[in-house]
């Protein structure tokens, strides 16, 4: 199953990261420079990204809630890691690719680098797949990562 989806209108989305983010409350991420992030825990369109993808989040995963994550300093990336699951359900994120840099800022999922144009959003199964991305140049990357937790039957078909 294709992984990013370039169909689905984030204008909501978009309108929404423009009102609040003069007073986002910017944690800075302490693995690598250039990084922060604000948590969130009501986001436009929440179920209708799951459901983009043929999925349905049972919760809203509780550490990192849905967040808006910027990358602002050449270089940055996100480390390759992977994320807890909770309750016998599976970390799952729909990321939303709201600015991206001239170069860098692809998502990279089990050492696959996706390729994601401004206005895209992509799948992220952050527990059981080692994810991260790539480092950028020339300009800023922001995103809004939706989280939930998704019954792992449903996750089947994007893990292959």
């Amino acid at each position: 199953m294709n992984r990013v989806n370039s169909n689905f209108d984030i204008t909501e989305i978009q309108k929404w990261v423009n009102t609040v983010w003069s007073s986002c409350d910017w944690i800075q991420n302490p693995i690598g420079p250039g990084r922060r992030f604000s948590k969130h825990k009501k986001v436009p369109l929440y179920n209708e990204l799951f459901e983009s993808f043929g999925l349905k989040s049972e919760k809203l995963e509780p550490k990192f809630e849905c967040f808006i994550g910027n990358h602002y300093q050449d270089g940055a990336y996100t480390h390759e890691h992977q994320d807890h699951n909770l309750d016998g359900l599976i970390h799952t994120r729909i990321n939303v690719m709201i600015k991206k840099p001239p170069i860098g800022g692809n998502p990279v999922i089990s050492g696959k680098e996706l390729q994601v144009n401004q206005g895209d959003i992509w799948l992220s199964i952050a527990g059981k797949e080692r994810h991260g991305s790539t480092p950028i140049s020339g300009g800023e990357r922001i995103i809004v990562s939706f989280g939930g937790l998704v019954e792992e039957q449903f996750l089947h078909t994007y893990l292959n």
